[in-house]
């Protein structure tokens, strides 16, 4: 009898995404990093820091120094809707209304993690926010995450399991300019609002793929070999192999509730 390899089933996830199944759901996230260092490692997001920002929750805003028509009543983005990993340790979003060249207001929800960011509103059609667009603390002291111009939505290939739920990794993808390779690693830490004491947790390899030029081959697990317990940080690094050079990277995640 000949052995046939079998085949990914995607009728489940097809399902997950549709939500018909309850207490899962799926996330997708990318982002790109346009200037890898050299010998060091940085996040795979457009700021290309090398530590999550926050380590208390805050509220946040828009960063001054923006374009005049991304503004509320502007020809530009109008509105930014931030997600992440609220106070409470949940999944929130908020909205905040541009402000042009000026920081906008602060949010109501303070948030230990933003995750994601995007253009809710605009003021021509067809169009996105006119120029970059960060998201600070209200302090304005540490960029979070940012939206490059035009592109409407933000870059950040890192993610944080909300309470109440695990997390399971089921797809890496990564490319790299080709002729300037990178070392890659995926990197996890559980608890992350434990901050000091005894109690907290180290950041932990999961994977590590080294010296890639061009498109990584697709990291697809017949099962997911990374459960990530609530309030697991999950984030992708890389690392220029003789060069600066750029990375983009997307990783999926199935959501289960507890």
């Amino acid at each position: 009898m000949s052995y046939t390899e079998p085949s990914f089933d995607t009728d489940f996830l097809i399902e997950v995404k549709k939500g018909n199944i309850p207490g899962h759901s799926l996330v997708h996230k990318f982002g790109r990093n346009a200037a890898v260092p050299n010998g060091s490692w940085q996040f795979v997001n457009l700021l290309g820091f090398t530590a999550w920002p926050l380590s208390l929750a805050r509220t946040v805003r828009i960063k001054a120094g923006g374009d005049i028509t991304d503004t509320a009543l502007g020809n530009g983005a109008r509105e930014i809707t931030v997600q992440g990993i609220a106070a409470d340790l949940s999944e929130q979003t908020e909205t905040i209304a541009t402000a042009g060249l000026v920081a906008s207001a602060a949010t109501s929800l303070q948030f230990w993690r933003v995750h994601r960011a995007w253009v809710s509103a605009i003021g021509t059609y067809g169009s996105g926010n006119t120029g970059a667009v960060t998201i600070e603390n209200n302090a304005g002291t540490l960029d979070l995450i940012q939206i490059a111009a035009g592109e409407g939505q933000s870059q950040f290939t890192a993610f944080t399991i909300p309470a109440g739920k695990y997390g399971y990794l089921l797809s890496v993808d990564v490319t790299v300019n080709s002729g300037k390779p990178a070392d890659i690693k995926l990197m996890t830490r559980e608890d992350m609002n434990i901050t000091s004491g005894a109690d907290m947790k180290s950041v932990r390899l999961k994977k590590q793929w080294d010296g890639i030029t061009g498109a990584m081959p697709p990291y697809r697990p017949r099962s997911p070999d990374v459960k990530m317990q609530p309030l697991t940080d999950v984030w992708i690094e890389a690392r220029g192999s003789g060069a600066t050079t750029k990375v983009s990277a997307n990783m999926e995640v199935l959501l289960v509730d507890v």
